[in-house]
């Protein structure tokens, strides 16, 4: 009797247990009641005023797709984590949402640091990665992660090349954070510079993101007399070169990097990139407000965009910013590919994906390849000048 009575509580037990796991589901097995989508983003930290707006707008996307009926007759949730501009961090969140909370696809991140350090695990663990930051990444041997947005290289041949050709500059000088984003900049822009006879960097100075003042090499940078200064940093930290630029009665021309055209550099030091008639390689959003409404970008994507945004958090919020945009982009690019497959499996949403073709709010074609997500993707970064608190097409 006594073990009867045993075996009777372990089955109890047992049924108990089946019970959860049917309840609960499993990516790969039983299908969940919602679908869930991870997004791992910095509001926090160095970077929280990038990472935040992106936070915003997937929240956002989400609520306007469950006004709409879900997806795949499901609602979607999405689960933020917080990385505070730390890629270990990161990492920490990218595990917990894998393993713990079961999400369909993952999304993020701000810091190109971060994203590095997720995208190995996205690969490992088989779970679609929306790359919401430029990162130089071996994207031929890459089968779970996707770019949203041009990246890195893409991006910094390009700010080359504007520099060389539509500002005419032959004696740059460069000056980078430490970061990813920088030191890949940095490195893109020496291997890219022989392709320009006569025109060469003739210094290269770099600063950290915790520096609170870039007066020494401002000053070297001054006395090389270039005829052409690019910043290849994000936010903040390029606000205090900025101000030191005022301070030390610089005159150099200057070209920002994309990460020049984010909200908290804007706040902190846009008069100064106004005054100094800056340059600023920017993509396709950040001028949307100042194409025509029949513009085919503006009308069929920008705008339908910022409307969504809107209805969640009011009009006086603005327009969109391109920190706004690219988690939208991921998102776009997850239902499209769930809505092809039919389903948030893992495995037949990566081969979906691969499928999915889209003109992106970042303002390029979204163009993954089986063997290359990022080969075909379009950059679309062109000059622009932040005149009176918005960004205005440049002109000399």
């Amino acid at each position: 009797m006594k073990q009867t009575g045993f075996l009777s509580k372990a089955a109890v037990l047992v049924f108990v247990v089946v019970s959860l796991l049917l309840a609960t589901g499993t990516r790969d097995g039983c299908a969940a009641d919602t679908i869930k989508i991870g997004h791992i983003c910095s509001v926090t930290g160095w970077a929280g005023m990038l990472g935040t707006p992106q936070r915003d707008a997937l929240l956002a996307v989400v609520e306007d797709i469950n006004k709409k009926g879900g997806l795949l007759g499901k609602q979607v949730e999405a689960f933020i984590e917080d990385d505070q501009s730390n890629p270990t961090t990161a990492s920490i969140a990218a595990t917990k949402l894998i393993k713990d909370t079961k999400v369909s696809v993952l999304i993020g991140t701000t810091i190109s640091d971060s994203g590095m350090a997720v995208s190995p695990i996205a690969e490992r663990e088989r779970i679609p990665f929306f790359l919401t930051t430029p990162v130089v990444l071996p994207w031929d041997r890459l089968k779970w992660t996707f770019a949203i947005g041009p990246g890195d290289e893409k991006m910094a041949v390009h700010v080359l090349e504007l520099a060389v050709k539509q500002l005419g500059a032959q004696h740059i000088a460069l000056l980078h954070d430490t970061t990813l984003y920088g030191n890949s900049g940095a490195k893109i822009f020496n291997a890219e510079i022989g392709k320009y006879p006569g025109t060469s960097i003739i210094m290269e100075e770099k600063y950290e993101v915790q520096d609170t003042s870039m007066v020494p090499q401002l000053t070297k940078i001054k006395a090389a007399k270039p005829d052409l200064l690019v910043i290849y940093g994000t936010g903040a930290p390029a606000a205090v070169v900025a101000k030191n630029y005022k301070q030390l009665g610089m005159t150099v021309p200057v070209l920002g990097a994309g990460g020049l055209g984010g909200p908290d550099f804007l706040k902190l030091a846009g008069n100064i990139a106004d005054e100094g008639n800056w340059a600023i390689a920017v993509l396709k959003i950040s001028i949307a407000e100042k194409l025509p409404f029949s513009d085919p970008y503006r009308k069929n994507v920008y705008e339908p965009a910022k409307k969504i945004f809107q209805d969640k958090y009011g009009k006086d919020k603005g327009g969109l910013n391109v920190f706004h945009v690219s988690p939208m982009d991921a998102f776009t690019m997850a239902t499209m590919g769930m809505k092809a497959a039919g389903t948030d499996d893992r495995a037949k949403l990566r081969e979906a994906l691969e499928k999915v073709r889209f003109t992106a709010l970042l303002g390029g074609r979204v163009i993954p390849q089986p063997d290359n997500h990022i080969r075909d993707c379009e950059d679309s970064s062109e000059l622009a000048l932040f005149k009176n608190g918005e960004f205005v097409p440049y002109a000399k």
